[in-house]
C-alpha cells in the first residue's frame, strides 16, 4: 500500500475538506509518541509547571496547602476546620485576579461543582476533605479552575447562548454533546492563562488533574465504540497518557484529526470557537457513519403518528377532567377540540419524527451524557445539609481564629481563641427587651451619672498680669495695680473606649447569668448614646469546643450596631480562661479604635478562673498577669463581682474591683469605680 492508500484508510471518518489533501501534519502525527499537543511541562498536563520552587513544594512539604492546614483535626470541629479552609481557598481565588470579584461556596449533597458566570458565583466540592486534609490541594485546585471561568470564560458563555448553537446543533444529544467539547478545550484555555499571573499556583491544578484523571477510572464510562472516541478526546486533551495502546491503535485517525484542530485551538478565543466548532462537526459526522442506517420508513411513520394520536386522546381525557361540562360542551360545538387534539398530535409527531432522525441519540445516551458532564466538570459528591447549614452559621457569625503571643500564654496548648458575633433572633429580642424594662431605673440612674464625662469644662484664673482685661478690675488702675487680667483653662474630655467582659462559664448558672445578662445591657443602654464614648461587648467562655481555646463572642462594637438587641442571647456556657479572654479583647478594641482615647475594661464575673490547665493559682496568676498586660498598653480593669466571689480572689488578679451583691445597687456602684478611675 503507497502512502495515498494508507491516508485513505487512515482518516475514513475524517470530514472531506476539513483538511487540505497536502496537510502533511496530520498524517505525520505518531500516536505512539507522547500525544501531548501542546508539550505542556511535568507529568501532570499543566501548563507552567517544573519552573519553580512550587514544582516540589515549599521546605519539602507534599503539599502547597500544608503551609496552612493544620492537620489537627482533633482540635477544631469539622465545620470550623472546614471553614477555615474554605477562608483561605476564597483568598487563593482572589489573588488570580482581585479585580473580578466572586463568591465561594462548598457544594451540598449530590450537587456538583459549577461556576455561576452571570453571578461570578463558584461552588466547589468539600466532601474531599471533610475527614481530613489530604486532598486540600485537589479542593484549591477545583476552586482556582472556577475563578479562571469566572475571568476567562464570559465570551465563550456568550457564545454557548446564542443563536448560532440552535443552528448548530438542534437537538438534546447534540447540544449536551457539544457543550462537554466546549467544557473540555475550554478547560485547557483557561488553565493556560495561569501562569501568566500567578504561576505558583499551578501545582493546584496539577493535584486537581491527577486526583480526576491519573488516578481515577474516567476511561471507563464509555458504552460503544462512539462514546469510547468522546472519553478518547477527553483524555487526549485532558490528560494523554490515561490513553493505552490499544485506544491510540484503535482510534489513531480521529487521534490525528483531534490534534491537528487542538494544535492552535486555544491560542485565542476566536481559534477555541473554531476548533469546538471543528471537533463537533467532524464527530457528528462520525456518528453518522457509526450509525445504523435508520432512515424512517412508512411503517415507522405510520407508528409515529398512531403514538401521536394517542397520545392527544390522553390529553383531551385530562382536560375534559379539569373544565366545566357546560365549557367542555360549547368547547366542542365550536370545534375547539378537535383543534386542541391535532395541535397536540402534531407537536408530538414532529418530536418523534427528529427523535428519529437523530443519529446522535442512537449512540449517546442520556447517562453517558451525565457521566460525561461529570467528569468534565470535576464529579462532586457534596456535603450534606447537615455539615453545610453548621458551616453557613459560622459564617453568620463571622468565625475566625488567632493565636495570642506565646509569651503571653500559660502553654503553647493555651494560645488559641476564637471569635464570633451573635446572631439575633426573637426569643433574644424579647429577653433583651424584658431586661430594659426590669433595668429601667438603674439604667437611667447611671446614664444621669456617666453623662457628665465628655463635658467642656472652662477655668478662670484671676489677677493675672497678662491675659484678657478683666474689666471689673479697672478701678484698680490709679492705684498702680497691673493684675488686671485673667486666663481661662479650657478641659475636654478625651474619647473613652469602654470593654465590657462577660464572664458566660458554666459557674455563672441561670441567676448569676441573668443579673449579669442584666448588667451588661443597663452598662450598654446607659452609655451607648454617649458620643465620646466606644463601646465594645464580649462574652467568653472556655473549652466549649476544644480544649485550651478561649471562645470569645461579639455581642456590641461601633461595627455591629445593626444587632442591637443581640446581647439577650447571652448564656453559661463552659469554662472561663480569663487572662486570655483580657489580652484577646484589649488586642482587638486598640486595633479598631482611637489611639487616643481613655480605655477601660469591665468584667463582669462570678469569681476566679476555672478551666482545662487553668485552675487555682495557675488561673489567677495568669489573670493578674494579663490584667498587668492591658494596663501597659493605656488600659484601666475592673472587676465586677456576682455571687459568692471571694474578695481575696479580686485582690490578687485587680487593682480595682467591686462586688454587687443585688442589681438595684449596679448604677451606685458602678458609676462610682468608673467615675474613680476615670477621673470624671
Amino acid at each position: 500500500m503507497d502512502r495515498k492508500d494508507e491516508r485513505e484508510v487512515e482518516l475514513e471518518y475524517a470530514p472531506k475538506g476539513m483538511f487540505p489533501e497536502d496537510d502533511e501534519d496530520v498524517f505525520e502525527i505518531d500516536v505512539e509518541e507522547d500525544l501531548d499537543v501542546w508539550n505542556r511541562t511535568g507529568s501532570g498536563y499543566t501548563w507552567g509547571t517544573g519552573t519553580g520552587w512550587w514544582a516540589s513544594g515549599i521546605g519539602g512539604a507534599t503539599s502547597m496547602s500544608s503551609m496552612w492546614s493544620t492537620n489537627t483535626y482533633d482540635h477544631h470541629s469539622t465545620a470550623q476546620r472546614l471553614l477555615k479552609h474554605k477562608n483561605h481557598i476564597d483568598s487563593l481565588c482572589k489573588v488570580v485576579d482581585p479585580t473580578v470579584k466572586h463568591t465561594l461556596e462548598f457544594a451540598s449533597a449530590h450537587g456538583s461543582g459549577y461556576t455561576d458566570m452571570r453571578r461570578g458565583h463558584i461552588v466547589i466540592d468539600g466532601k474531599l476533605i471533610q475527614d481530613n486534609d489530604s486532598k486540600l490541594d485537589v479542593v484549591s485546585g477545583l476552586a482556582i479552575h472556577e475563578k479562571l471561568h469566572v475571568i476567562h470564560s464570559k465570551s465563550l458563555h456568550r457564545w454557548q447562548s446564542s443563536d448560532e448553537i440552535y443552528d448548530l446543533a438542534p437537538t438534546y444529544a447534540q447540544k449536551q454533546l457539544l457543550h462537554n467539547i466546549a467544557n473540555i478545550v475550554e478547560d485547557e484555555y483557561i488553565e493556560r492563562q495561569l501562569q501568566k499571573t500567578c504561576a505558583g499556583y499551578v501545582h493546584y491544578i496539577e493535584a486537581c488533574k491527577e486526583h480526576y484523571f491519573a488516578k481515577s477510572k474516567v476511561d471507563e464510562i464509555d458504552l460503544n465504540s462512539f462514546t469510547e472516541l468522546v472519553n478518547t478526546l477527553l483524555l487526549l486533551v485532558r490528560y494523554p497518557s490515561k490513553l493505552d495502546a490499544d485506544r491510540r491503535k484503535k482510534h489513531g485517525k480521529h487521534i490525528r484529526v483531534f490534534m491537528a484542530e487542538l494544535k492552535h485551538g486555544i491560542d485565542n478565543r476566536d481559534n477555541t470557537i473554531t476548533c469546538i466548532k471543528n471537533i463537533f462537526e467532524y464527530l457528528m459526522k462520525v456518528a453518522k457513519d457509526m450509525s445504523p442506517d435508520d432512515t424512517p420508513t412508512d411503517d415507522m411513520l405510520s407508528d409515529i403518528e398512531k403514538k401521536a394520536d394517542e397520545y392527544a386522546d390522553g390529553y383531551l381525557d385530562d382536560f375534559k377532567d379539569d373544565v366545566s361540562e357546560e365549557a367542555w360542551a360549547e368547547m366542542l360545538a365550536d370545534g375547539k377540540i378537535d383543534d386542541i387534539a391535532k395541535r397536540r398530535a402534531r407537536l408530538l409527531k414532529r418530536e418523534l419524527e427528529e427523535k428519529l432522525r437523530d443519529k446522535l441519540s442512537s449512540l449517546i445516551s442520556s447517562e453517558y451524557l451525565s457521566a460525561l458532564s461529570k467528569a468534565v466538570k470535576y464529579e462532586s459528591e457534596g456535603l450534606s445539609t447537615k455539615m453545610q447549614k453548621q458551616i453557613k452559621d459560622l459564617e453568620l457569625t463571622d468565625y475566625y481564629e488567632e493565636d495570642i503571643a506565646k509569651e503571653l500564654a500559660v502553654s503553647d496548648g493555651q494560645r488559641k481563641v476564637s471569635w464570633q458575633r451573635a446572631i439575633p433572633d426573637d426569643y433574644t429580642a424579647r429577653k433583651y427587651k424584658n431586661a430594659k424594662i426590669d433595668m429601667k431605673s438603674q439604667i437611667n440612674k447611671l446614664k444621669k451619672k456617666i453623662d457628665l464625662y465628655g463635658a467642656t469644662n472652662v477655668h478662670n484664673i484671676y489677677n493675672q498680669k497678662r491675659g484678657i482685661l478683666d474689666k471689673r478690675k479697672l478701678h484698680r488702675i490709679p492705684m498702680g495695680m497691673t493684675d488686671l487680667f485673667k486666663a481661662s483653662i479650657v478641659k475636654e474630655d478625651k474619647p473613652l473606649d469602654i470593654c465590657l467582659l462577660v464572664d458566660e462559664s458554666g459557674s455563672m448558672g441561670y441567676k448569676l447569668m441573668e443579673d449579669a445578662r442584666n448588667c451588661a445591657i443597663a452598662i450598654k443602654e446607659a452609655l451607648a448614646d454617649n458620643p465620646m464614648i466606644n463601646l465594645w461587648v464580649y462574652g467568653h467562655s472556655a473549652d466549649d469546643v476544644v480544649k485550651g481555646q478561649t471562645e470569645m463572642i461579639e455581642y456590641y462594637s461601633p461595627t455591629m450596631t445593626d444587632r442591637p438587641m443581640v446581647m439577650g442571647s447571652m448564656h453559661a456556657r463552659y469554662e472561663n480562661r480569663d487572662g486570655n479572654a483580657i489580652i484577646a479583647s484589649a488586642q482587638r478594641v486598640n486595633k479598631e479604635s482611637d489611639n487616643n482615647a481613655n480605655k477601660l475594661m469591665i468584667l463582669l464575673s462570678d469569681g476566679q478562673p476555672s478551666a482545662d490547665m487553668y485552675r487555682g493559682y495557675t488561673g489567677i496568676e495568669h489573670t493578674a498577669k494579663a490584667v498587668k498586660f492591658a494596663e501597659t498598653r493605656g488600659w484601666s480593669v475592673i472587676q465586677v463581682g456576682f455571687g459568692g466571689i471571694m474578695k481575696r480572689h479580686m485582690e490578687k488578679m485587680f487593682t480595682n474591683f467591686i462586688h454587687v451583691e443585688d442589681t438595684d445597687e449596679l448604677a451606685d456602684k458602678v458609676s462610682k469605680i468608673i467615675r474613680k478611675v476615670v477621673k470624671v
